[in-house]
């Protein structure tokens, strides 16, 4: 029997290394009004700008902080979602309202129910 993963708790706010990222991301991605961030067990990271649409303004982005590289598990398997521990929206300012902000994390991210 597989040993089950237990996702630790992260905080949904970007950490020091992510900000640069997400700045990057949206400097080269006029379009985008938010950065989903997708943190994964192994610690690498998978970003992506997004528009008002909720459609994809950047090309997906895998790095691991302090890293020349991503891990050799993430090569193998582009960040399997199965690894995902935790994702957010990270919002340029200003934030789009409430309604557009859920239609967007719903559409990028999936339904938490």
């Amino acid at each position: 029997m597989a040993k089950k993963i237990t996702p630790k708790k992260r905080s949904p706010l970007p950490e020091q290394g992510e900000q640069a990222m997400i700045e990057a991301i949206l400097e080269g991605s006029p379009e985008g009004i938010g950065v989903a961030v997708i943190r994964l067990d192994c610690g690498c990271k998978k970003m992506a700008a997004v528009d008002k649409a909720g459609d994809p303004a950047s090309k997906v982005v895998m790095y691991r902080d302090k890293a020349e590289s991503i891990c050799d598990q993430c090569q193998a398997d582009n960040g399997d979602f199965m690894r995902v521990i935790s994702q957010f929206i990270s919002w340029k300012t200003p934030e789009p309202d409430v309604h557009t902000k859920k239609m967007i994390i719903s559409k990028v991210l999936g339904s938490e129910s």
